[in-house]
């Protein structure tokens, strides 16, 4: 035997000696959505979803695999009337519970756990009795890390490091005021920093991110040592692991529909071979965890006795678009402006969380709609400033996966020249906007006072904050508008033909 095949063949008979296996069950993004919902995606229209599958799914798993970790990649806040009710004196409380409850081994932070502010998060990450991660978020009182870098998880003789960090761009999807005490450091600096420190004490180093797919592949190829990246932000299905520079990169969709497997071969500290898949939380499958079922039930009743009401009809299915105008946008934004009397209504598509059903709708449908606690306000916007606006949203558009925003009374043409440069149209109600004319808009308090640079290109002017919040809003709205409710379809913001 030639001397390289006899060392190699040396390498897999001891590796066949000490090969160990280990297995990774993995959510994010779940968004409050603790129980069971109709899938419209199936047939059937199955109740897929919900803490009670998920215990019953992680039960079911860790049966099968002698050796396993839970972790959760962030956004357990936001999305439902479950993550107001307090538990332990904390809103939200009862998230933590549940992920308690399911024997999670660890979880990242959210930008969504910044939602009901500052204090609320230090309550929030103090009620956690499991390890809440985030490496490269720092409070500025005395430069204290909020949550704890990283952990040492052991299965069997494994033991894995598990490194939290959070999106680089932070502030650019927080309110100003959340984000305001704590200063978030690179991520790809602060990784390597702590895979370098771990990587003697362990034999796995995971990366639990909320940090969306694509960052994730950017981190892969900018760190090394690393060898798995369980990720959230992005709501994306990875039905399969993605494997950039060496490093397995796993997400499992949203809202708690789907259960992330990945099953990995282990020889002395590298990954030999992997697996991976998504299991739907199908409710009827699984057993659930009775202690899980009970708690979801309870708060599922209080919930019902105030949000369970019907208050309209959908003639059709009204849907959103995160690129372009919608139905569901344009439904919304005609609404707000005829309430307020204004002559433009604007509003963000990422803050349109849930596509409605045609058939009934509840109080609960709204929130989970507009789950945020945004609160509805007029301002003033001139015809220069509209033109600025409508540049800024072509770029948008063109861009391809950049969030635009909705709107009503407004149209914008936009053409493209061949070195790349842009022109737009802008009409309101029809009219060419004019220069010099201050024109009354209506839009949201996140628009307008958190991320005006990112939506608008300049600080509005005479914000008066109405103080109903826009869940309420919708609510009234659709509860008073003719039905069945039909939306428009119509292109607000578009290339002009030649």
């Amino acid at each position: 035997m030639r001397p390289l095949a006899a060392l190699l063949m040396l390498i897999v008979m001891g590796c066949a000696g000490s090969m160990r296996t280990l297995t990774i069950l993995h959510t994010n993004d779940i968004h409050g959505r603790f129980m069971p919902e109709r899938a419209s995606w199936r047939e059937d229209s199955a109740f897929v979803g919900g803490f009670a599958a998920l215990s019953g799914a992680l039960d079911s798993l860790r049966g099968v695999h002698e050796y396993s970790l839970y972790l959760d990649a962030g956004d357990l806040m936001t999305g439902n009337p479950i993550c107001d009710q307090q538990v332990d004196g904390v809103e939200g409380g009862a998230l933590l519970r549940l992920l308690q409850m399911c024997d999670v081994d660890a979880q990242c932070l959210g930008n969504h756990e910044f939602d009901l502010g500052a204090e609320h998060l230090r309550e929030y990450v103090s009620e956690a009795t499991y390890p809440l991660l985030c490496s490269n978020l720092a409070d500025k009182r005395g430069e204290e890390a909020l949550c704890a870098p990283y952990t040492i998880l052991t299965s069997g003789k494994l033991r894995v490091g598990v490194i939290g960090l959070i999106l680089n761009d932070l502030a650019d999807v927080v309110s100003r005021e959340a984000i305001a005490p704590f200063r978030v450091t690179e991520i790809a600096e602060t990784a390597q920093r702590l895979i370098d420190e771990l990587d003697p004490q362990t034999d796995l180093i995971v990366l639990l991110t909320h940090n969306g797919v694509e960052e994730d592949k950017e981190l892969a190829r900018a760190i090394s040592g690393a060898d798995i990246i369980v990720g959230g932000h992005s709501h994306t299905r990875l039905s399969e692991p993605v494997v950039e520079n060496g490093v397995i990169i796993v997400q499992a969709g949203s809202y708690c529909k789907n259960l992330g497997e990945l099953t990995i071969q282990i020889c002395g500290d590298s990954v030999r071979s992997h697996s991976g898949k998504l299991i739907e939380l199908e409710a009827a499958r699984f057993s659930p965890d009775p202690r899980v079922q009970m708690y979801c039930d309870s708060f599922a009743t209080i919930i019902d006795q105030v949000y369970g009401e019907v208050i309209a009809e959908a003639g059709e299915a009204l849907t959103r678009s995160y690129n372009s105008s919608s139905p569901l946008g344009n439904l919304l934004c005609d609404l707000m402006r005829a309430r307020y009397g204004s002559e433009i209504a604007l509003t963000n598509s990422g803050g349109l969380r849930k596509d409605l059903s045609a058939g009934p709708i509840t109080k609960l449908d709204c929130v989970e709609l507009m789950p945020f606690m945004n609160a509805v306000c007029r301002f003033t916007i001139s015809g220069a400033e509209l033109r600025q606006f409508a540049l800024k949203q072509a770029e948008a558009q063109l861009g391809g996966g950049s969030e635009v925003l909705q709107m009503s009374g407004l149209e914008i043409l936009y053409k493209r020249a061949a070195d790349g440069s842009i022109t737009a149209r802008v009409l309101v109600n029809g009219a060419e906007a004019i220069e010099d004319r201050q024109y009354s808009a209506v839009s949201i308090d996140y628009v307008l006072h958190s991320q005006w640079e990112k939506y608008l290109g300049f600080e509005p002017r005479a914000v008066d904050n109405s103080g109903l919040m826009f869940s309420k809003f919708i609510m009234l709205a659709l509860s008073e508008a003719k039905q069945p409710i039909l939306a428009p379809d119509d292109l607000r913001l578009h290339e002009e033909l030649p």
